[in-house]
């Protein structure tokens, strides 16, 4: 009995942690959900499809370094990304269709600058390294890092814990560090 009654009340505060954001976004889908605790930096910049849920204390880090007018952040419809991941989207992230990511993911277009070996890296910027492309069906497991400039092809798997340096074809495993594809 407790225990319903909980559920329901973590599905409420759910849903008005997610009505009390939904508007900032660039454009947010029906029946979407944000999950208590995330942080969303600049989500005029990021677009959010039908069907998305965004567990808690994700942290969706977008900016603006594009040329044009779309998002450098795109979570397309049925898309699942769980608690603790981090995404770094200065330019061109895109997360296609029906996309699960595990928990505690790191995946990002950029890095640090490591141009000036006199000045420490923290304190010499970021840079863009490429866009990220996790395709349609694809699955990151728990763990994994998505380096720039990677595309995960469709319905591919990301083993856990894998460092992926380089894009996995379609329908592909890839694990280890770094990753490699079978």
């Amino acid at each position: 009995m407790i225990e319903k009654i909980i559920k329901k009340l973590v599905r409420l505060f759910d849903i008005i942690i997610t009505i009390s954001n939904k508007k900032r976004f660039k454009s947010f889908g029906h029946n979407s959900i944000i999950r208590y605790a995330s942080i969303i930096n600049h989500p005029d910049k990021i677009e959010i499809g039908s069907n998305v849920f965004i567990g808690d204390h994700v942290w969706l880090n977008a900016n603006n370094w594009r040329d044009d007018d779309r998002p450098s952040l795109i979570i397309k419809d049925g898309s699942h990304i769980s608690r603790f991941t981090h995404i770094n989207a200065f330019k061109d992230v895109i997360i296609e269709e029906n996309v699960l990511i595990g928990e505690n993911v790191y995946l990002g277009d950029t890095d640090h600058k490591r141009s000036n070996k006199d000045i420490p890296i923290k304190d010499q910027g970021h840079e863009f390294k490429g866009p990220v492309l996790l395709k349609c069906g694809s699955f990151v497991c728990k763990n994994a890092i998505i380096a720039a400039g990677v595309t995960i092809g469709r319905n591919a798997t990301v083993g856990p814990g894998a460092y992926v340096i380089e894009s996995i074809p379609d329908n592909s495993l890839a694990i280890g560090n770094p990753a490699k594809t079978y």
